[in-house]
């Protein structure tokens, strides 16, 4: 169907007539507007021109009916009119005309009002063609009521009613909105809206079960969206039945203030009260699962020279490293950082050699901070932790056999008598006490370590005394082995030794102060922080030299001590150069012997050692 915009040779016509009043207040048509229309079923060229003169004159002076009634009348369908108009208004009124005969023909169309016939005119149409006639009105004249009107032909037509006079204001459209959620399988934190057609613009939001807002998106254009990914509040954990709902942003402020605002703003589309929605099931996948890093370890019972142990094969599924660890939970030994994969006969160096056979434990770690540098003891766990299965760590334990072989080479090897000899040009010299090892055990270093029970404010503890060959520090461990405090650097030894915990004890607990070698002489503990490889524990038969004491967490006592000692100690400036003078300046053998001790135990009551240490720590 058309309006009749053909081109010329083809038997079709649009008309636009103006009715006028006769009897009936309209005025009369001046004329009819036809247009050639293309695509129509052709005819032949002269006849079209026929028709079309013919049609012409019957629109400009009067139609007849066909004299042949063996053709069907043209049929009249989708009568389209307003039911309502103002005084002096124009209204158009149209419709379909059909010609359901086999041949082209030209019928009258007639506009009539209240029965009587305003404007008759011709139309043509081709063999089974349908087009729209439009009459336009003008109103000026009528009367404000109700009238009947409507568009016939000979046998057929449609008729509807007019309102003339003054028209009620039009209502304001209802937004309208349309919903589109399909069931779906989602990783938890998201869903997504298929489709949705907002007029006004606003929102999406997503409810559960229970009614309760779960996710919304940012403020939607009008129109239609696709593929409308909507973020939730928490991220599901299970599979459920959610509901997508249409929201208006009623304060226009681009923001969704339904919850805020207790429901009075921007609340949902709706139709007939009811909100839009549209239900989905939404089913939560396993991806976020395989995520979980996963370790194996195999640490076989084997022979070592006590120096390191072999792993027989790691798997680390995002790499990081092996800690070798004793029956006491400490850590002795650890690789370098290991590349994700598989592994196979790692060796794991030890901090300190083995003297003894052992039942040593094998735990994977990670590499948190991807630094490649083992910082578990460092950081006090917090960083490159375990991996663990159901939150237990993943270890192998394994028998390790220390053979006796290092222990006989290391005499035979380190004092060989041929050395000596070339060196020392005297035969008689050999015998003396150069060659045997009596200077050896002179030159081991040895350690004592005073440490007593004590109250203490939670923050720090005091070592009564500490005695150290070659100088070093003393560190404080936990019941876990975990270091949480270090002196400063002492030389020789040193006594009321105050040290800092790096974590306040908030109960009493045992702990163990141990003391440690300076074996780069920098005066700086770097026991950790080289994996052990520097500043390791003074020891005697190969056990690290350590005192046990119990702390009880008082608080004020410790704190009242330092403060009553400072002042008493400070004040008396005067007594160490009048004692230290004299006895320095007459013996000069005296200041080794008897001086040293007196300063190193006036020291530690003016608190210098331990505000310093404090500080470093």
């Amino acid at each position: 169907m058309s309006t009749r915009t053909r081109i010329a040779g083809v038997l079709v016509v649009v008309a636009l007539v103006a009715a006028a009043a006769t009897g009936t207040g309209l005025a009369a048509s001046d004329g009819v507007q036809s247009v050639a229309q293309p695509n129509a079923p052709a005819v032949d060229t002269r006849q079209a021109q026929v028709q079309q003169q013919t049609q012409t004159q019957m629109q400009a002076e009067y139609c007849t009916y066909p004299n042949n009634a063996t053709y069907d009348s043209f049929a009249v369908s989708n009568l389209s009119a307003p039911s309502g108009v103002e005084a002096g208004e124009p209204v158009t009124v149209s419709a379909d005309i059909t010609n359901p005969n086999d041949v082209p023909m030209i019928q009258c169309v007639e506009f009539r009002l209240e029965g009587d016939v305003v404007v008759r005119t011709g139309w043509a149409l081709n063999p089974n063609e349908t087009e729209t006639i439009a009459f336009e009105v003008n109103t000026t004249g009528l009367e404000d009521g109700t009238y009947i009107h409507g568009i016939e032909t000979r046998d057929f037509g449609e008729l509807t009613t007019l309102t003339v006079g003054e028209q009620p204001e039009p209502e304001p459209e209802e937004p309208t909105a349309s919903l589109q959620f399909d069931d779906q399988e989602s990783d938890g934190s998201s869903v997504t809206v298929a489709s949705a057609n907002l007029s006004d613009g606003g929102y999406i939001a997503i409810l559960d079960e229970n009614g309760s807002v779960v996710g919304a998106t940012d403020y939607l254009e009008p129109g239609e969206q696709e593929n409308v990914s909507v973020p939730l509040l928490e991220s599901l954990n299970e599979s459920a039945t959610l509901t997508a709902q249409a929201h208006l942003d009623t304060n226009d402020n681009q923001t969704l203030d339904f919850l805020t605002s207790n429901g009075t703003e921007d609340g949902p589309y709706t139709v007939n009260g009811t909100p839009v929605t549209d239900d989905a099931e939404v089913t939560v996948g396993e991806e976020p699962t395989p995520e979980e890093p996963t370790a194996s370890l195999q640490f076989d019972d084997q022979e070592s020279d006590g120096s390191s142990v072999t792993v027989a094969s790691a798997n680390l599924s995002d790499g990081g490293y092996i800690a070798v660890i004793d029956e006491n939970g400490s850590v002795i030994g650890a690789t370098d950082y290991l590349e994700p994969g598989e592994q196979e006969n790692v060796s794991v160096p030890l901090l300190e050699p083995l003297n003894e056979s052992a039942t040593l434990t094998a735990q994977a770690h990670l590499d948190t901070n991807d630094n490649q540098t083992l910082d578990f003891l460092t950081s006090n766990g917090t960083e490159d932790g375990p991996y663990t299965v159901n939150g237990t760590p993943v270890t192998d334990d394994a028998d390790v056999t220390v053979g006796e072989e290092p222990t006989t080479e290391e005499p035979t090897t380190e004092e060989p008598t041929t050395e000596e000899p070339t060196t020392e040009e005297p035969t008689t010299e050999e015998p003396t006490t150069e060659e045997p090892t009596t200077d050896e055990p002179t030159e081991e270093p040895t350690a004592t370590v005073e440490f007593e029970d004590q109250n203490s404010d939670g923050a720090t503890v005091t070592v009564a005394s500490a005695t150290l060959s070659e100088g070093g520090f003393v560190v404080i461990h936990n019941e876990s082995g975990d270091v949480v405090g270090i002196s400063n650097y002492i030389e020789e030894s040193d006594s009321n030794i105050r040290i800092f915990l790096t974590e306040s004890l908030s109960e009493s607990a045992t702990l163990t102060a141990m003391a440690h070698l300076d074996t780069n002489n920098n005066q700086q503990l770097d026991f950790l922080s080289s994996d052990g490889a520097e500043d390791g524990p003074y020891t005697i038969d190969g056990s690290p030299i350590t005192d046990d004491a119990e702390i009880t967490v008082g608080g004020e006592p410790t704190t009242e001590e330092p403060t009553t000692e400072e002042p008493t100690t400070e004040e008396p400036t005067t007594e160490e150069p009048t004692t230290e003078e004299p006895t320095t300046e007459e013996p000069t053998t005296e200041e080794p012997t008897t001086e040293e001790p007196t300063n190193e135990t006036e020291t530690p009551p003016p608190t210098e050692t331990p505000i310093d240490n404090g500080t470093e720590n």
